[in-house]
């Protein structure tokens, strides 16, 4: 199989645990709740379900988790990149025309052997970046979603779909549907069962939970020692903006396990390893001063949304006494200093 085939069949490896979900659902939070509880529903045979996630987040990991959960251990997981194939898209899900027959003579219901819509039967079909598909693709897969079946063009006759539907795009498919850029018909269908996957930095959280998994899957195996992380580094991680999302806290955390420090990463271990420039704008502090001033605000003020403005947890991942957080609070003016008992 040549590398621009847009076709990826996975299957879980033996003894795979159907109930771990990749690193964009972890944590308690409550987005991470809701899409995990969404991902679940999409587990069901015959299902229909649309994952829309932000760069950085790995839909096709969403949609095998899905597969292993909900599918016997043999049933196909078939993934095709709907933005790969360009011309060839028609061809790669139903088939290339039967002989004899040219493409416009095809039903909109039909389907031969060679196309990953009856590869995908009894399992999961996977469409990636589903808004790059053509219109003409788009009215033909909205037929055969919406009839639930098929027509076999070799055998003739009708067969039930018996396939799960997972697509995924980006956080602009409203906006496509809208613009009638993508089929409003398809887009019901679709989104029937909708997984909005929950950036990072709508879930502060749940980033230290994340960064430790990624932390113990880092090594690949190797003699890596175990990468940990003090309070305040992780406090540090959570108030980060990551706007490369996953991807970009999963290239930070692979940078400090390479280095592999012998006591536990520190916050100047992470400071060494992200781009300070996409996150402070000098020109907004000034002097060094006022900079270290700045971002002591940020940082504790991050921290203490962190644990819901409770003092003293705040102050045990700052490392500092809780009288001393709150004259340090009121030093910089932070607001919403709420007293616990």
């Amino acid at each position: 199989m040549s590398s621009s085939t847009p076709l990826v069949n996975a299957a879980p490896g033996p003894g795979a645990a159907r109930d771990i979900w990749p690193p964009e659902l972890m944590g308690a939070s409550v987005p991470a709740r809701r899409a995990r509880d969404q991902a679940r529903q999409a587990a069901v045979p015959d299902a229909c379900a649309l994952i829309v996630a932000e760069p950085g987040l790995d839909a096709h990991a969403i949609a095998r988790a899905i597969h292993r959960l909900g599918s016997p251990p043999d049933a196909p997981l078939v993934a095709v990149d709907c933005g790969a194939a360009a011309r060839g898209i028609e061809d790669v899900l139903f088939g290339p025309p039967t002989a004899g027959r040219s493409r416009r003579s095809e039903g909109p219901g039909e389907a031969t052997a060679g196309g990953r819509l009856l590869a995908a039967r009894g399992g999961t079909l996977f469409l990636a970046h589903v808004t790059d598909l053509p219109a003409a693709v788009q009215a033909r897969l909205a037929r055969i979603v919406r009839d639930g079946e098929y027509r076999a063009a070799r055998q003739g006759r009708s067969m039930p779909l018996m396939v799960r539907l997972l697509a995924s795009a980006g956080t602009a498919i409203d906006a496509d549907v809208e613009d009638g850029a993508f089929r409003p018909d398809l887009f019901r269908r679709l989104s029937a069962l909708r997984i909005d996957v929950p950036p990072l930095r709508l879930r502060p959280e749940d980033i230290g939970a994340i960064a430790r998994h990624l932390a113990a899957s880092s090594g690949g195996g190797t003699e890596r020692p175990a990468l940990r992380f003090t309070g305040a580094a992780l406090g540090f991680l959570a108030a980060l903006p990551w706007e490369g999302n996953l991807r970009e806290l999963a290239e930070v955390v692979e940078a400090l396990a390479r280095r592999a420090p012998a006591s536990a990463v520190r916050v100047e271990d992470v400071l060494g390893q992200i781009r300070l420039d996409r996150r402070l704008a000098p020109a907004r502090y000034g002097c060094l001063r006022d900079a270290r001033r700045q971002f002591e605000r940020e940082y504790i003020a991050a921290v203490l949304r962190q644990h819901g403005w409770r003092m003293s947890d705040a102050a045990k991942t700052l490392g500092m006494q809780r009288t001393n957080l709150y004259r340090k609070a009121r030093q910089l003016k932070i607001p919403r200093i709420k007293v616990t008992h």
